[in-house]
């Protein structure tokens, strides 16, 4: 029953990186609707203007003709030209403008989605970490004899250990009894 706790423990923790990994892939796929949502309203926000422009051009002729220019020459040709050159650079800023910004969320889409594959792995090792000191513990528990670390643990030497059973207690009647080996 010992090992039940690290057990739960390592697979809450690959769950955890199973639910971030699947958190990167929703937060992707919604980040690439908006990308597309940004590049449709960029798109039709072109076209209005490309629309607002032909009627712009078409108000301008008929004034052209009104005021008894003969419409699309000399220097009226040269107005209508950069109303057209005009609209037509707005349009491609607009466009340009939907574009990066679609990119970039993209981008951010998929900088999300690796962070949750990592999230994942990182959880999957973290898993391993924690079964393997788990394993390591039990072992060391089982042995009877805990390791002591060099220099560590109360005697001068390195190597080491405290023995269960009987050491401490020479009548042996106490068998969680510690001794120490080492000095």
């Amino acid at each position: 029953m010992q090992a039940i706790g690290p057990v739960l423990s390592a697979v809450g923790t690959v769950m955890g990186g199973i639910a971030a990994k699947k958190a990167g892939q929703q937060n992707q796929a919604a980040l690439y609707g908006q990308a597309i949502e940004e590049e449709n309203a960029g798109n039709a926000q072109a076209l209005r203007i490309k629309e607002q422009a032909r009627r712009a051009i078409g108000e301008q002729v008929a004034a052209q003709w009104g005021n008894g220019f003969t419409g699309g020459s000399g220097s009226a040709l040269d107005a209508l030209t950069e109303s057209q050159v005009n609209a037509t650079m707005d349009m491609m800023q607009v466009r340009r403008d939907a574009e990066a910004k679609a990119r970039s969320l993209r981008t951010e889409g998929d900088q999300r989605a690796s962070a949750g594959k990592w999230a994942l792995a990182e959880s999957i090792v973290g898993a391993g970490a924690k079964l393997f000191g788990a394993s390591a513990d039990w072992a060391a528990a089982h042995s009877g004899e805990l390791p002591v670390s060099p220099g560590g643990g109360g005697g001068g030497g390195g190597g080491a250990t405290w023995r269960y059973g009987g050491g401490a207690d020479p009548s042996g009647r106490n068998p969680h009894a510690l001794s120490y080996g080492g000095y």
